[in-house]
């Protein structure tokens, strides 16, 4: 009788962990379904060939070096504009393989010139600044409208070229140390993300989520240098060989970002906003990503004559001079 009744209990023991385990069986499965499709969209996005960008900035002017101020007064005594109207733009655009090209407006919505960033040249649209220049200084100085020639030789100005006109390092510190590091190579870049979004880890990063907002389809993160969820990405990368390069994984200090992805939209979108101490320069900024969702132009850009700038440049010190600069 003693036997019967052990084996009755043995039999319900079974029985519960044997529903126990369908049970997780079914809830594993559930999760999945919901789970997976989201971290497939997301992989995708992540590694798409092209992202929309649109960027709001303010200026931190005190942050700038000698040369980055007396750049910026150089084109505000060009262009009429005040100080303030560049310390707060909006940047709109995006990127295509292995360029990004930017639209840059005041905070009247007025265009002020474009960006072309690739690794080998950073260009500003010069054409744009000129003819808002030419309009300013020949309602000032009737005269000038005879000297100053109308725009005919390219578009853009390469960094090295207005430094080279201007006399000015606007990208080093006031230390003469690189202010930034060597700019991004863009497809490297991608190539790296794609080796690493493996879909394990983007289910558990979707998992690991501060919030899902149900209704509004999106994924909230709050990323600090302590955030647990960062080394465990990198044990998960080791683990399934998506490593990379090391530093990549390397937390910028004291840098925090607050990450909303946003998935029940047409377009998969992310808006980043935070805080990035080692950036001096910006005061706030905040940044939007639609991936898929860029249409770049022809990548072709026409930069502006040497000897043009150089003649810009000499016009803009004999301007100073007579301001008594």
């Amino acid at each position: 009788m003693e036997q019967s009744v052990k084996k009755k209990k043995k039999y319900w023991i079974w029985k519960i962990l044997g529903v126990l385990l369908l049970l997780s069986l079914i809830a594993a499965v559930i999760l999945a379904i919901w789970l997976v499709p989201k971290a497939r969209r997301l992989q995708r996005a992540l590694t798409a060939q092209n992202c929309a960008i649109s960027a709001q900035v303010c200026l931190n002017p005190q942050a700038l070096s000698a040369d980055q101020q007396k750049f910026l007064q150089s084109l505000c005594l060009l262009t009429g504009l005040d100080e303030a109207d560049w310390e707060r733009l909006q940047l709109q655009g995006g990127y295509d393989t292995e360029t990004v090209e930017l639209s840059v407006y005041d905070g009247q919505d007025a265009l002020l010139t474009r960006l072309y960033l690739t690794q080998d040249c950073q260009a500003i649209d010069l054409h744009v600044i000129y003819d808002r220049a030419y309009e300013h200084l020949t309602e000032r100085i009737g005269l000038l409208s005879h000297l100053l020639p109308q725009w005919s030789i390219g578009d853009y100005v390469a960094l090295q070229q207005l430094q080279y006109a201007f006399g000015l390092e606007l990208g080093k510190s006031e230390s003469g140390k690189p202010e930034y590091g060597k700019f991004p190579d863009f497809e490297a870049g991608l190539e790296r993300l794609r080796s690493k979004l493996s879909l394990p880890m983007l289910c558990g990063a979707i998992l690991a989520a501060d919030q899902w907002d149900r209704e509004e389809q999106k994924l909230v993160y709050h990323i600090t240098a302590a955030d647990k969820r960062l080394a465990l990405v990198q044990k998960l990368a080791e683990k399934t060989g998506h490593t990379g390069e090391t530093d990549s994984w390397q937390w910028p200090e004291g840098a925090v970002l607050d990450v909303v992805i946003y998935l029940g939209e047409p377009k998969v979108r992310m808006q980043i906003t935070g805080n990035l101490p080692k950036v001096k320069q910006l005061a706030d900024w905040s940044v939007e990503l639609v991936w898929d969702d860029y249409v770049a132009g022809s990548g072709d850009i026409s930069l502006v004559d040497q000897q043009m700038l150089n003649d810009l440049a000499t016009l803009l010190r004999l301007l100073e001079t007579l301001r008594g600069q």
